[in-house]
């Protein structure tokens, strides 16, 4: 049995929605109710610059990945020798 790699992509790109909807609503309610600080706003540029580094790092981490290839498995195949290889 094989799949292509990229179908991998939707759960994660399920987590990444999930995240940006949650920092936006983060986002929002911290300049909405507690902007009037300075702490609020080192705050706010901590949380906005700390999503910024995930981000890069996962689109490095992801763009060397040839998503078209096929991954096989068998549920009973032969022992080690059918396993991927990397």
């Amino acid at each position: 049995m094989s799949f292509p790699l990229g179908l991998l992509l939707i759960p994660y790109l399920l987590v990444v929605l999930l995240s940006l909807l949650l920092a936006v609503l983060n986002v929002y309610h911290l300049v909405h109710y507690g902007a009037t600080t300075k702490t609020s706003f080192l705050f706010t540029f901590v949380f906005v610059a700390g999503l910024v580094v995930i981000a890069v790092a996962s689109w490095l981490a992801l763009g060397g990945i040839n998503w078209g290839d096929s991954v096989g498995f068998s549920l009973f195949g032969g022992g080690p020798d059918s396993l991927p290889q990397f």
